[in-house]
C-alpha cells in the first residue's frame, strides 16, 4: 500500500508536466526562446534589477536615452511594487516572425492592474527587447462585471490614520497609533 502512495504523486506530477508540456508545444522553439527572454526581462524588472535587465535589451541600452532607462525605470516602474500575478494576455496572437511583442496583465502590490508590452527583435541570432511599455489602468480587478452600489446615505469621511483593524494582516504590524501607557502598579 505504501509503494502506491509513494509512486501516485510521482505519477500524477508526470501526468501533469505532459499535459502542461502539450499545451506549450504550440509554440515553435523560436516563440519559447522569445518568451523566456520577455519573462527574465520582466522578472529582472520586478527585483528592480533594472542594470541586469539592459542585459537583454541591448537596443534600449545602445539609443541615446538608454543612459537614462535606469533612472527612468526606477521613478515610474519601481513605485508600482512586487507582482501580484502577471497573465499573459495576447498568448494565442504571437505570430512567429523576426519580431514579436507579448503583451501581459500584470496586477503589483502598489499599482492594482498594469498593461506590459514587452517587444523583442532577433539580432545577431538572440533575442532583444528593443521596446518596454507599462501603463497603469488605475482600476482594481473585479471578478465580477458589475461594480458593488455604494449606500449614499452618509458622506465618506476620509480620516489622516487607518483604523487599526484596517490592515486586514493577523500579524502586528507597526502602527499610526501610540500604544496605550502602560498602567501604573500598585
Amino acid at each position: 500500500m505504501s509503494r502506491i502512495v509513494v509512486r501516485f504523486p510521482i505519477f500524477a506530477c508526470i501526468l501533469v508536466f505532459q499535459a502542461c508540456s502539450n499545451s506549450s508545444s504550440k509554440m515553435s522553439p523560436q516563440q519559447i526562446a522569445a518568451y523566456s527572454v520577455a519573462t527574465g526581462f520582466l522578472t529582472l524588472c520586478d527585483d528592480a534589477n533594472y542594470r541586469n535587465a539592459l542585459f537583454f535589451a541591448e537596443p534600449i541600452k545602445s539609443r541615446p536615452e538608454g543612459a537614462t532607462w535606469i533612472t527612468q525605470m526606477q521613478r515610474t516602474r519601481a513605485p508600482f511594487g512586487v507582482p501580484i500575478w502577471r497573465y499573459w494576455d495576447n498568448r494565442q496572437r504571437v505570430d512567429e516572425s523576426s519580431t514579436m511583442a507579448f503583451q501581459f496583465r500584470t496586477s503589483f502590490s502598489n499599482e492594482p492592474l498594469v498593461d506590459e508590452v514587452v517587444s523583442l527583435a532577433r539580432i545577431s541570432g538572440h533575442w532583444q527587447v528593443y521596446d518596454y511599455k507599462f501603463h497603469a489602468l488605475g482600476k482594481h480587478p473585479s471578478p465580477s462585471a458589475t461594480p458593488k452600489p455604494r449606500s449614499k446615505s452618509s458622506p465618506r469621511v476620509l480620516s489622516p490614520l487607518p483604523p487599526p483593524s484596517a490592515s486586514g494582516s493577523p500579524s502586528p504590524s507597526p502602527s499610526h497609533v501610540e500604544p496605550p501607557l502602560p498602567s501604573p502598579s500598585p
